[in-house]
């Protein structure tokens, strides 16, 4: 009897994440930037990923930082989505579900970095 109460809890959690989650494909996540700025912009890569190239305007939050939690949070309002990406969407996607727990809403680069610059989609170093 305890364990339904837990599956429902669980899957109303799992049903908030996906409602304040959205992952989408290039040329969403570049209409994505363009209504709403890259103020919120957030590459979750590491430095040297991010140094070999990344999406302009992204602000760089490497997810294997010891403070990660901590400077993700740093100047974010949840009156606008989060835009995060990654490699290849695996680590934006934990960084997503993070920040909608804590009530953001976010886009999320479906397939990450990788497919943004396959697309030729600009970069800079």
């Amino acid at each position: 009897m305890k364990y339904r109460w837990f599956i429902l809890g669980l899957w109303l959690l799992i049903s908030a994440w996906q409602n304040a989650i959205q992952s989408v494909s290039v040329d969403d996540f570049a209409k994505a930037i363009e209504k709403y700025g890259t103020e919120q912009l957030i590459d979750v890569r590491t430095p040297a990923e991010y140094a070999q190239g990344h999406i302009p305007g992204a602000r760089l939050v490497n997810i294997y930082d010891a403070s990660f939690q901590q400077k993700i949070l740093e100047g974010l309002t949840k009156s606008k989505p989060v835009l995060i990406y990654c490699r290849s969407g695996h680590r934006s996607m934990v960084a997503a579900r993070f920040l909608a727990e804590k009530g953001f809403t976010v886009i999320n680069l479906r397939l990450g970095f990788n497919d943004w610059k396959s697309k030729g989609k600009p970069i800079e170093k």
